[in-house]
C-alpha cells in the first residue's frame, strides 16, 4: 500500500487530505505537527518535529496549508529535516485529464475537475469543487478556494489566492502573489501582488503584510 506523511497538521485543512488518503487508499503511517495544535481525525500517530527519529524521513510527505506563504515555510522546513516531496496528492473524486500535469507536493481535493493540456505546479491546492478549463497553468504554491471556476487558457502566477466561489474568465493572466476574493468576476488580467473582488472585479487595497492569509498563524 502506497503510504504518505502529512507534514504541519495544525491546519483545520488537515481533515481533509486525510479522508482523501483514506478514499485512495493511501495509508498514513503518522503525521508531523509543526506549532500549534494538530487538527488530524486520527490523532495517535502524531510527531512534534524535534521527536521525529531517522526512520521517518524514509516517508515521503506533503503539506497541509491553504496559505502560500504558510505552505512555503512548511515546505522549507520538511526539506531541511531531511524529507523528500511527495508525489501530487489526487482525491479519487476528481477528474483530471489525462494530458494534464500535476507537480509534485499538490493536492487536488474531491470533485474537482482539471482540463486538458493544464499545467499545475509545485505544492498547489486546489479545493474541493474547483474546476480548471483546458490550458490553464498554475504556477508553484497557488491557492485555489472551494467552487472556483477558472475558464480555459487561464494562467495564475507563483503563490496567488483565488478566492472560493470566484470566476475568472477565459484568457485572463493573474499576476504572482495576487489575492482574487471570494465571489469575484474577474474579466480583466490582474497585476502581481493586486487584491481584486466583486462582480466585476475591481482592485482594492491591500497590504500583504497585513492579510490574514499571511500572519504567523494563518493557514
Amino acid at each position: 500500500m502506497k503510504q504518505i506523511a502529512l507534514f504541519g497538521v495544525r491546519s483545520p485543512l488537515a481533515v481533509e487530505y486525510e479522508e482523501t488518503c483514506q478514499r485512495a487508499g493511501i495509508a498514513i503511517p503518522f503525521a508531523v505537527n509543526v506549532a500549534g495544535a494538530p487538527r488530524l481525525l486520527t490523532t495517535a500517530l502524531i510527531f512534534e518535529l524535534d521527536d521525529l527519529e531517522p526512520h521517518h524521513l524514509e516517508t515521503a510527505c506533503i503539506v497541509c496549508a491553504f496559505s502560500p506563504v504558510r505552505r512555503r515555510a512548511l515546505v522549507e522546513t520538511a526539506l531541511k529535516a531531511g524529507f523528500t516531496i511527495a508525489d501530487a496528492l489526487v482525491d479519487p473524486a476528481s477528474t483530471i485529464a489525462s494530458s494534464a500535469r500535476v507537480g509534485a507536493g499538490s493536492y487536488i481535493n474531491a470533485g474537482c475537475v482539471i482540463g486538458a493540456l493544464s499545467m499545475i505546479g509545485d505544492h498547489v491546492m486546489f479545493n474541493r469543487s474547483s474546476s480548471a478549463g483546458h490550458h490553464t497553468i498554475l504556477a508553484d504554491y497557488v491557492s485555489v478556494g472551494p467552487g472556483a471556476t477558472l475558464a480555459g487558457n487561464v494562467r495564475v502566477g507563483e503563490g496567488s489566492v483565488i478566492g472560493a466561489g470566484s470566476i475568472i474568465l477565459p484568457g485572463l493572466r493573474i499576476g504572482a502573489g495576487a489575492v482574487v476574493a471570494a465571489g469575484a468576476l474577474v474579466r480583466h488580467h490582474v497585476p502581481d501582488g493586486i487584491l481584486v473582488a466583486g462582480n466585476p472585479a475591481v482592485r482594492h487595497a491591500f497590504n500583504f503584510h497585513r492579510s490574514s492569509l499571511n500572519l504567523p498563524d494563518a493557514e
